[in-house]
């Protein structure tokens, strides 16, 4: 027997509902009250970004990234918090912590990444910018305290800035994917050469001869 009018209106209705808490309900941000579980994901405002848990190609494990909201499925992951520490299944969560840090946690509580900052708040909030920045803000006044583009994953994107400082030699860097199925850091980095003339260079990060330094 068919289904009336009525009935299919109704259906519809609730696979949209359905549908929509994925993507929808969390908007731009996450807080404590309302983190983001697998394979949930927040969106920018304006809709340029997207951040979730997703899996690389050829394999299962389950990382939380940015990618473009409005390109294909093949679509390059920007940024990645947990590269180093994989969830192995789907219970995964990123929220904030009781301290005001960023974590991701996989289903036994475990802190597998945390924006590890000693300033938080536990009113902290995350929000996805349209920037592709994820930026963590602390406190009644929303200060800032954390931010993704200062940590970057391997991509430089427009509003990002490389920074090195000569006297400290603290360098912002790209760090590669150690394969385009794991998204542990590589052999190679890029970044801000401050000594002389601030150039770009590019590191094989395991090579300790200075000579291994390739200027572009």
């Amino acid at each position: 027997m068919g289904l009336g009018n009525s009935e299919v209106a109704v259906a519809l209705l609730l696979f949209l509902s359905c549908s929509c808490s994925v993507y929808g309900d969390a908007g731009d941000t996450i807080t404590t009250s309302q983190p983001i579980k697998d394979p949930e994901a927040i969106e920018s405002a304006g809709k340029m970004f997207q951040l979730g848990f997703f899996s690389p190609v050829n394999s299962t494990y389950r990382y939380v990234g940015i990618w473009y909201s409005n390109i294909s499925a093949s679509t390059p992951v920007l940024w990645v918090a947990n590269r180093n520490k994989p969830i192995n299944d789907s219970s995964g969560m990123m929220t904030i912590s009781e301290d005001g840090n960023l974590v991701v946690l996989n289903g036994q509580g475990e802190v597998l990444w945390s924006s590890n900052v000693s300033n938080g708040f536990n009113q902290s909030t995350a929000q996805l910018t349209d920037d592709g920045n994820l930026v963590l803000k602390a406190g009644p006044n929303g200060n800032l305290v954390w931010q993704s583009f200062r940590q970057p994953t391997d991509t430089c994107l427009s509003k990002m800035t490389l920074t090195a400082n000569a006297r400290t030699g603290n360098k912002t860097l790209l760090m590669s994917w150690r394969s385009s199925s794991d998204p542990s850091v590589g052999n190679y980095s890029a970044g801000v050469n401050p000594l002389g003339i601030p150039e770009l260079f590019i590191w094989y990060c395991h090579d300790p001869n200075p000579g291994s330094m390739t200027g572009t």
